[in-house]
């Protein structure tokens, strides 16, 4: 028995990252992915809020997130591509994503967010004016921590992913 599959050969599962503060467009560009059929997108924030979790439960936010992580890999294992909507801020957290991709035979495709806080700060006060659904209000003071931890990707991080894109501006 033939089906119009057979000979097919879509290739490795692709996993999706983000690299980005808050405000950079992640959201707006893993829904638009999400939309063209790149892959199931995974979003932490949106599955708290979902389940009626406070934003500010950071424990419960990091447990949300470990089981969906699991659960991305899986799907990838699958052969399932996946939009995994976490900022990756620190080089540690990348490392461990791009590593556990390749252990799962996957391709890694990165998208770095490179927006200075004076930007950000002007798209978070936007957001938080006009109460966007899923989108946790923000202050400059939150803003200015994430900043201070965030570590850009190095050239070599850069050389180990597949493909990488670089945003500066705005998303549509």
């Amino acid at each position: 028995m033939t089906t119009e599959l057979d000979g097919l050969d879509s290739g490795p599962a692709i996993i999706t990252l983000f690299c980005g503060l808050p405000g950079s467009g992640k959201t707006t560009l893993a829904r638009r992915l999400e939309r063209e059929g790149k892959g199931v997108r995974i979003c932490t924030d949106e599955w708290q809020l979902d389940l009626g979790v406070s934003h500010d439960d950071n424990d419960f936010h990091e447990r949300l997130q470990a089981v969906l992580y699991r659960h991305a890999l899986e799907l990838l294992r699958a052969g399932c591509d996946v939009i995994l909507e976490d900022g990756l801020w620190r080089a540690e957290e990348r490392a461990e994503k791009f590593r556990d991709a390749r252990e799962c035979g996957a391709r890694i495709e990165l998208h770095v967010f490179d927006v200075q806080p004076d930007e950000l700060w002007s798209r978070l006060e936007h957001r938080n004016l006009q109460g966007v659904v899923g989108a946790f209000p923000m202050t400059w003071e939150d803003l200015d921590k994430a900043w201070s931890v965030f570590e850009p990707p190095t050239a070599a991080e850069l050389a180990i992913v597949d493909a990488f894109h670089r945003h500066r501006g705005a998303l549509s």
